[in-house]
């Protein structure tokens, strides 16, 4: 969500660097003042995005929640020495989203007590009293664990934690600051900015080393103050050119290949603050490892390479802007070989990253895993945005689990889809099909969507259902001439309330063969309960389409009486678990009511779940027309029911058409 505060803080850092380096210095430092700023609101921000979400799910006032943690991390980063000497702003990651976290937890805690609880019949004043109250204890309560922590820390753990005195020449101590440099990036920290005194350190021998080598000719140093820029961080700190490349000639994920686009031209002034969040490697221990591991490996092949004379040492200094490739050229006096061995390591890198890349690209939270399907169906960005806010911390678990679900439903077999006729039981007539998503698995065993719950968890739900609608069109294409043909789709309220739902859906339709008043859109009592409004302005946009609107599952809400006062469905589908009941007096006289109340809203109706012939008799006793289940057809492939003569395809009418005459 933060993601376009960094990459605009990263561009006006480009600009600033070749303003100044073209000479229009007021301008770099104008553009340059601005990337500073807009850099150091990012942690700001996700203070302010984790505090909005935490509160939104659990149902507490967000200004509260937001003023409460932004004060805790100011006040803690003051107090732990963490405010940036740049610009006077708080800029540690861990603490940002600590602090909003725990925060919002107190304050949920406290609310719950007894004392602190509000009531219906409670003015605003003694409501908003207590709610400052709350904020004052949650303050407190919070601070006083920062504290806490921060004289455990002093008092018996910082004299056990040291930075090591680094040589900045020594192959083993590079390799340690290297290593202690991206462990550092790994978890929100500037490892440059911890570390600045070894490369200031560094800077000053290579200058003067550069210069006796000039002068005296003396032996020039291996590692020199660009080693790090020009071998271990092209593209930025961990080598993430090779990942930004990696990513747009192997990710599967289209939000991924935007993000590798976006930032190509960042990576190759070696800015990468927008890989790090947006892929992202940050507190994300799939990533850490190459992170870590490329840039270490870069560094002892760039050291071997040059202490066996394979490359010349760099005998210029050049600023750590300066693109790979043409950085290696000019620090070595136009020599050709240190430019196509930075080549060489960025190939490495990729194929480095590759795993651990392919592995955030399959399980990235919900970024982008309906790839099982062949593509998107909204073009809007509702969908990704409610699966990635499903990975945050309250439902991580929950969240890795249905991933898991999905990733074998995709490896060990396939989707299908089964239909069950609606029948007439006084023409026999087959009046439409509904479609049931099911799964075979690689041995041939059809299994009932059991994984429902998954795609609803990961927010998935839009795509699965626009799978089935759309599938369920294209099959259906060849039946779109036989007489009162009309297919029957089930979907989630989910589908139905994203942006674009009736746009999707009418392309969809007006694409096909099939006519808008041959397709039935099916919704449950949990549609309306949801969004009321939202939902009236969408079943008036179907059936002005000619789509017809049902209400699945009847008799089994609590308001389905009051939603069939308020609105106009097409047709009522009863459900089962009324059924089972009609072998006692009460089932059936409560089946009746139910009955009668569809009639009263003039919708027509369909029983669902009828399997012996006395529910039947029942049925047609009571006047009722239309049925659906096992007594007549079990839920199946469209090519079955033409087997058997339920359905007949426009080729065999022709057919038969052209026999007959």
């Amino acid at each position: 969500m933060a993601l376009p505060v960094s990459l605009i803080a990263t561009f006006c850092n480009l600009i600033a660097f070749l303003a100044e380096e073209s000479g229009h210095t007021s301008i770099s430092l104008t553009v340059g003042y601005v990337g500073q700023m807009t850099g150091h609101i990012f942690p700001i921000l996700l203070n302010i995005y984790l505090a909005t979400y935490v509160s939104s799910i659990r149902r507490l006032p967000k200004a509260a929640s937001i003023s409460c943690s932004l004060a805790v991390f100011f006040i803690a980063s003051q107090q732990w020495g963490l405010i940036s000497p740049v610009i006077p702003l708080p800029n540690n990651f861990a603490i940002s989203l600590l602090s909003a976290y725990v925060t919002c937890i107190l304050i949920d805690k406290i609310q719950k007590l007894r004392c602190f609880s509000f009531s219906d019949y409670s003015n605003a004043v003694d409501n908003s009293a207590k709610m400052i109250m709350i904020c004052i204890l949650a303050l407190g309560g919070v601070l006083s664990f920062f504290f806490l922590i921060e004289l455990i820390f002093s008092r018996y753990f910082i004299q056990f934690i040291y930075l090591p005195e680094l040589d900045p020449t020594s192959f083993y101590d590079g390799l340690l600051y290297e290593f202690i440099r991206g462990l550092l990036w790994s978890i929100g920290i500037n490892g440059h900015n911890v570390l600045h005194m070894f490369k200031t350190e560094l800077y000053d021998i290579t200058i003067s080393n550069m210069a006796d080598w000039n002068n005296f000719g003396t032996d020039l140093n291996i590692i020199s103050t660009n080693f790090y820029d020009f071998f271990t961080g092209m593209g930025g700190s961990g080598n993430t050119l090779s990942l930004v490349l990696c990513i747009l000639l192997f990710s599967k994920n289209k939000s991924y290949r935007i993000l590798a686009k976006t930032v190509l031209i960042l990576s190759i002034f070696n800015i990468n603050e927008p890989v790090l969040y947006g892929v992202p490697i940050i507190f994300n221990p799939i990533m850490i490892v190459p992170f870590l591991l490329v840039p270490m490996l870069s560094f002892v092949l760039a050291y071997g390479a040059i202490y066996i004379g394979i490359i010349p040492p760099l005998s210029v200094v050049q600023s750590w802007i300066v693109p790979p490739v043409i950085s290696g050229y000019l620090a070595t006096g136009g020599g050709i070989v240190t430019p196509l061995f930075q080549i060489a390591l960025i190939l490495l890198g990729i194929a480095a990253y590759y795993p651990f890349f392919k592995l955030m690209d399959r399980r990235s939270s919900g970024l982008d895993l309906s790839s099982i399907f062949n593509n998107r169906f909204f073009n809007d960005d509702e969908i990704a945005t409610r699966s990635r806010l499903t990975s945050f911390i309250p439902s991580l678990q929950s969240n890795l689990d249905a991933q898991k679900e999905v990733e074998s439903l995709q490896s060990n077999g396939t989707f299908l889809l089964h239909y069950q006729p609606q029948i007439d039981i006084k023409t026999q007539d087959v009046t439409g099909l509904e479609v049931l998503i099911r799964y075979r698995t690689k041995g041939g065993k059809i299994k009932p969507p059991y994984f429902l719950p998954s795609f609803s968890q990961l927010g998935l739900m839009p795509e699965l259902d626009f799978w089935v609608l759309e599938n369920a069109v294209k099959e259906s294409e060849p039946y779109a001439g036989s007489p009162g043909f009309c297919l029957s789709v089930n979907v989630s309220p989910e589908t139905v309330l994203t942006n674009g739902f009736v746009k999707s859906l009418r392309q969809t339709i007006a694409q096909s063969a099939l006519e808008f008043h041959q397709i039935e859109i099916e919704i449950t009592e949990e549609l309306l309960i949801k969004d009321e409004v939202k939902t009236a302005k969408i079943i008036t946009q179907l059936q002005t389409l000619g789509i017809s609107v049902a209400l699945d599952d009847f008799g089994t809400g609590y308001s389905s009486l009051a939603y069939l006062s308020r609105f106009d469905f097409d047709k009522i589908k009863i459900d089962r678990s009324l059924v089972l009941n009609l072998d006692t007096e009460r089932g059936k006289s409560l089946f009746g009511v139910v009955v009668q109340l569809g009639r009263i809203a003039k919708a027509k109706i369909v029983v669902e779940g009828i399997e012996t012939q006395k529910d039947l008799a029942f049925i047609a006793e009571i006047g009722v027309r239309y049925v659906q289940g096992y007594y007549y057809y079990k839920p199946m492939p469209l090519a079955e029911l033409e087997a058997g003569g339920v359905l007949s395809s426009s080729e065999k009418r022709v057919s038969s058409e052209g026999e007959l005459g």
